[in-house]
């Protein structure tokens, strides 16, 4: 039963990828890593990718590491010498980054070279056989299988500390193919073979403990359950989803029927593209995922406070600077707001035509995409901004995140009940942009808001849906209207027996509009 679900999975992850139409492969991976005094590794890949002809290009590389304590600071990347300076978290890799390649893209039928160095801090633990000494596990990164043919001639080197004697170093399990020393004088154990890197390569070596500053903890406990395990639970639990998903499908439809009038989407959109529109801004992402136009509304204000064109006071938008290189809908915008702060709201009728303008826009952007895989695209962008919010993080690296995505936060429709799931008694560096979002007499030390992480980012948003309620008169009602010029209810037409009810045919459409999902 094991084996027929792993095979069913491996068919669904390669019928996802077909339509991603992405597929490459890795003629040559080498990996090369050095243990380091003071317990943290010296990480370096260089990965030859070929990009199959007819297939789209490589555009993103997504690289993992063993453990969260990764130095983005650290991260040098390179595709054929050339630099790469857009490297972020990773939105689909719990511990990783993602490589934007931009101009230095991949493209179909051809090769690039891409290499990236990077530090991983606390990677020495207690060695479990003896206790003299240390030792160090390591698996490289690996890709996913439904995207990669073919094999790839793989290297792996591990360097031990400086000191180390070949006499009194080992290896773990899997035996090393070959050895030598450096011109440091440091043993080095290589793993080749030719194979496919669509799964992890574990590795390990142990060596004196005295080689790495102390002191050394005992390595994190492997999981409660086994793989084979997991597996097993996760096969039970697709059975039991098949089942559920049944009544699920006619709760929704008749959930969908109640909220019609807030599906503002044309339904054409997106239906007969394939593959993710990456590069929407949070506004225009959220108009994709059909979140309520107040919120839409509450991310451009946001937007325009972050970039310094919009100064917020006593709950008024202020404005500040130019409309050079601001995107439409922010010019706009801007043109609607009084040169002098008023407490006149905008007519809801001028933004109306403000989101259909948009709406015009995100359909053209979309023109050749997929409607369903860019909604779980954009849905992965929004889950893993929680994921890193979630993590235990220090207090700087938690103002770093909030400032950096706290734009993917607000474009959540569940953001006040995931909110109560931060930690209590967080403490954060709070970014500088966001000092105007507080009150005069909040306690700022050293950059902190004197309050938790919870109460801040409820503090910020119940400030700017104040303002935006401010703005725009009857701003929750904009919904109804804009649906009724951007997805109209289809009108009923009689035909012969023989044919269709043309309302019918615009109703599965706009179902399968407002239903889109899937996956990368």
């Amino acid at each position: 039963m094991v084996k027929i679900f792993v095979l069913l999975i491996a068919f669904v992850l390669s019928l996802s990828a077909y339509g991603q139409n992405y597929n490459f492969s890795i003629p040559e991976f080498n990996c090369f890593v050095e243990v380091n005094k003071d317990r943290s590794l010296n990480i370096s890949y260089e990965i030859l990718f070929e990009c199959t002809p007819g297939y789209s290009s490589i555009d993103i590389v997504d690289i993992g590491f063993p453990s969260e304590n990764f130095l983005m600071g650290s991260m040098r990347a390179k595709l054929d010498g050339s630099v790469l300076k857009d490297i972020r978290y990773s939105y689909y890799i719990d511990n990783g980054v993602e490589v934007h390649l931009n101009r230095h893209s991949i493209h179909s039928g051809e090769q690039g070279l891409f290499t990236l160095t990077a530090v991983n801090n606390d990677m020495v633990f207690l060695d479990t056989e003896d206790d003299d000494y240390a030792s160090v596990v390591f698996s490289t990164t690996w890709f996913d299988g439904g995207l990669l043919t073919g094999t790839s001639d793989f290297s792996l080197s591990m360097v031990f500390p400086e000191g180390a004697d070949p006499e009194n170093v080992r290896y773990h399990d899997r035996p090393f193919t070959s050895s030598y020393i450096d011109d440091l004088d440091r043993p080095v154990y290589v793993w080749q073979e030719t194979r496919s890197v669509d799964s992890k390569y574990m590795v390990g070596i142990s060596f004196p403990e005295e080689l790495v500053d102390g002191p050394l903890s005992e390595r994190p406990t492997e999981p409660f359950l086994s793989e084979d395990a997991v597996i097993a639970l996760f096969a039970f639990g697709f059975i039991f989803l098949f089942f559920s998903s049944v009544v699920f499908i006619i709760v929704k439809a008749l959930h969908k029927a109640k909220r019609r009038k807030e599906e503002y989407l044309p339904p054409k959109l997106g239906l007969e593209g394939s593959g993710i529109r990456r590069g929407l801004t949070a506004p225009l992402a959220a108009l994709l995922l059909e979140e309520k136009l107040d919120r839409v509304f509450v991310l451009i204000i946001f937007g325009l406070l972050k970039k310094g064109r919009l100064q917020l006071e006593d709950d008024k938008l202020i404005k500040t600077g130019s409309t050079e290189g601001l995107r439409l809908y922010e010019k706009e915008l801007l043109a609607l707001i009084p040169e002098v702060p008023s407490d006149k709201a905008i007519p809801s009728k001028d933004i109306k035509e403000l989101f259909l303008k948009m709406i015009k826009v995100l359909e053209k952007k979309m023109e050749g995409y997929s409607l369903k895989e860019s909604q779980e695209y954009y849905r992965g962008v929004i889950e893993s901004a929680w994921n890193m919010v979630y993590a235990d993080q220090s207090a700087e690296k938690a103002g770093e995140i909030l400032g950096d995505r706290f734009h993917w936060l607000l474009a959540d429709e569940k953001f006040d009940s995931r909110l109560k799931k931060i930690p209590s008694g967080r403490n954060f560096l709070l970014p500088m942009y966001m000092y105007h979002y507080f009150p005069s007499t909040t306690r700022m030390v050293g950059g902190a808001s004197g309050m938790n992480l919870t109460q801040a980012c409820s503090q910020m948003v119940s400030s700017l849906e104040r303002t935006a309620g401010n703005t725009v008169s009857n701003l929750t009602r904009l919904s109804s209207s804009v649906t009724s010029k951007s997805n109209p209810v289809p009108v009923s037409t009689y035909r012969s027996s023989s044919g269709s009810s043309c309302a019918c045919a615009c109703a599965c459409a706009g179902c399968a509009c407002a239903c889109a999902g899937g996956g990368r």
